[in-house]
């Protein structure tokens, strides 16, 4: 599902919303969000910086019409570097020290993993934009957790492997398989995730092959994927060892093609695997290049970022969007109490539009703190340099609006 957005129907639209509350409160401090990511890791930092850039066009669209409940909003940014044990501490300051009543971001499945407990033992809603380990949510949902403070605008790993095995299987009609992943927690549990919708298709690996993060070199493995009459690779892996696995093919002329998750529209990904991107396809919610209903948001992203590209097109637009619904939560609300939030965000009242990656409909419930679902997720694949719709129907649809 996805639509065209643009800046001025943010402004016409939430002012609407939001003329009859703002009037009836007085000009109050600032609502203080948290925005997470990993800002300066290596292996991740196109996530962090898109996470980032993507929110302060949230901020600044939003507090040019006055914000929301008469406030305007303020982002409190946290550095998690892709580490754990410092996602845990960041997330830890942005509750006790900077009161935030709510975080957006996240990027690195095995940091949120952890960090999200802090968000739920305090009952602060974080909503995850770019993290995308099936785990993250499923932790903590009913029966086993009776609410929830956690929520997600991104395709999950139960819902990636589905749509690249649609592509690899149903479209190109390859049944050799072979899976390379990075040993991550985002890389394992993706794998196991290709590897049960393999045999839920009757269908089993011919090879499954792993590798650290920070290795150049995938010789080996991909030679043993050919050895094992493999014909296609799909990987599941960070946007840095992906161009790395790509220029190894390229290196020992695989002759292979391959397909990944969504980490491969990554700009870092195509900047390193030059060539050897070509062809490459991923799942993904979000084409920066070739939709004209971006054309607003990418242009205040590359101006007030002061950037010549988004990192990770995806992962902003996610961003934007979760704040969209965030802010129209507290609207519903009437409140900035977190458990009213969190109420709010079960059970939506207003349509979020003015999005970027798509207009969402009660976009969770108590049940299913998913906002993106299978039918918003198309093939992405790069051509020339940038990433495009892999099929024609994918483009001419952009304006089609499918719901949960």
């Amino acid at each position: 599902m996805r639509i065209q957005s643009t800046v001025k129907a943010i402004v016409i639209g939430t002012l609407l919303c939001m003329t009859t509350v703002s009037q009836c409160l007085a000009e109050g401090e600032p609502i203080r969000i948290g925005i997470i990511g990993p800002f300066t890791s290596r292996s991740s930092s196109d996530m962090g910086e898109s996470i980032r850039g993507g929110a302060r066009v949230f901020e600044s669209d939003l507090n040019q019409i006055g914000g929301v409940l008469g406030r305007k909003i303020e982002l409190v940014e946290r550095d998690d570097q892709a580490k754990p044990e410092i996602g845990v501490a960041m997330a830890k300051d942005l509750i006790e020290k900077e009161k935030v009543v709510a975080v957006v971001g996240f990027a690195n499945t095995g940091v949120v993993l952890q960090a999200a407990s802090v968000f739920q033992n305090a009952k602060i809603p974080l909503i995850v934009s770019a993290a995308t380990g099936a785990k993250v949510t499923t932790q903590f949902m009913p029966p086993a957790v009776p609410n929830s403070y956690v929520f997600r605008v991104a395709a999950s790993d139960n819902l990636q492997p589905v749509s690249m095995l649609n592509e690899v299987i149903d479209k190109r009609k390859f049944t050799q398989i072979a899976i390379l992943h990075d040993d991550t927690p985002y890389g394992e549990f993706g794998s196991e995730s290709l590897i049960a919708e393999m045999k839920r298709r009757h269908l089993t690996p011919v090879a499954v092959e792993s590798f650290k993060v920070g290795d150049q070199d995938m010789t080996r493995q991909i030679a043993h994927a050919k050895q094992q009459g493999a014909q296609i690779i799909v990987s599941y892996c960070l946007a840095h060892e992906a161009a790395a696995l790509a220029n190894s093919m390229g290196k020992i002329r695989a002759g292979l093609p391959l397909v990944g998750s969504w980490t491969l529209s990554h700009y870092g990904f195509i900047e390193q695997a030059g060539n050897n991107a070509e062809g490459v396809r991923m799942p993904v919610t979000f084409i920066e290049n070739e939709s004209t209903r971006s054309d607003s948001f990418v242009l205040s992203y590359l101006r007030l970022n002061n950037a010549k590209h988004i990192p990770s097109a995806v992962a902003a637009a996610q961003t934007y969007d979760a704040l969209r619904i965030l802010s129209l939560a507290i609207m519903q609300a009437n409140s900035t109490a977190p458990e009213q939030i969190k109420n709010a965000l079960e059970d939506m009242k207003y349509e979020a539009t003015s999005t970027v990656v798509t207009r969402y409909k009660k976009p969770f419930s108590k049940n299913d703190h998913e906002a993106i679902t299978q039918n918003m997720l198309f093939m992405g694949e790069v051509r020339r340099g940038k990433v495009a719709y892999a099929y024609k129907e994918d483009a001419n649809s952009a304006l089609i609006v499918r719901t949960k």
